[in-house]
């Protein structure tokens, strides 16, 4: 699921041609063994010093039969320029319920380095705490995402690497530029066409759960994502995402492109 809000994220992760325009709107449907499997969501704004950025997930169909689950995030930071990642963020909340189980995460970076402000359940129900010498210097998904996108807009390449922390996990990640490819009409999306295609992996490196095997778990995990613009006047995002999970290969179309707000469920998390 993680590997799904992340390319939630990374939907509509490109900057507004003017301020005042509206954040980019992306809607995607992911799918696992030919059945939809959840609904992404995300909308971003990102300006000359700051940015914002929200994501909503909803298990549907076959999954949701099974496992129940909602999950938004939301992240606000400013620009640097100059910087190595070129985003940070400020604050950060996550929130959802899976299994009717209640999952919230808020984070803040006073002096540029992660505070944990609410992890519920506790680490220590579940995992293994991520030492304190591997939480410096990291930042959100989200960010590191945005982070990436933003250059792929301003340099066509995707190469990058980040390490990211969310709280609970500490995760590794690169991305590579892999080439450009045409592609076909699919009846699950709405894009075909020429296409820049990346490459990003994620190996965790600490925050385990507590019954895992280290060298199972830490088992680098990639996902591709072709990049275009959907319509005119649209910025470059994602229009397919081919993501690794432990059960299998999901895919993910974007099925509809726009701006406006996207709306969140009440976070209590909220700083």
């Amino acid at each position: 699921m993680r590997i799904l809000i992340a390319a939630a994220a990374l939907a509509a992760l490109a900057p507004s041609a003017r301020a005042a325009e509206p954040p980019v709107l992306a809607s995607y449907t992911a799918y696992f063994s030919g059945f939809s499997v959840a609904t992404l969501d995300a909308a971003l704004r990102l300006e000359a010093e700051r940015y914002r950025l929200a994501a909503l997930m909803r298990t549907t169909g076959l999954l949701a039969a099974f496992i129940r689950g909602e999950q938004s995030a939301e992240v606000e930071g400013t620009v640097t320029p100059g910087s190595d990642v070129g985003l940070a963020p400020t604050r950060y909340a996550m929130e959802g319920r899976w299994r009717d189980r209640l999952r919230r995460i808020a984070m803040r970076w006073p002096g540029g380095e992660p505070e944990v402000l609410a992890l519920i359940p506790a680490n220590t129900e579940e995992r293994e705490p991520v030492p304190a010498d591997l939480q410096r210097g990291t930042i959100d998904s989200l960010t590191a995402i945005a982070s990436l996108l933003h250059r792929v807009t301003e340099t066509g390449r995707c190469e990058g690497e980040a390490a990211l922390f969310d709280g609970r996990r500490r995760t590794d990640v690169t991305a590579r530029t892999e080439g450009e490819d045409t592609l076909h009409a699919h009846r699950w999306g709405i894009f075909a066409g020429p296409a820049l295609r990346c490459t990003v992996e994620g190996r965790q490196v600490a925050g385990f759960w507590s019954s895992q095997r280290r060298d199972e778990a830490g088992t680098p995990r990639s996902a591709t994502a072709w990049l275009a613009r959907p319509e005119p006047g649209m910025p470059l995002i994602p229009v397919r995402i081919e993501a690794e999970t432990g059960w299998g290969p999901v895919y993910i179309h974007l099925t509809r492109i726009g701006r406006g707000e996207l709306p969140l469920p009440t976070q209590e998390s909220r700083n």
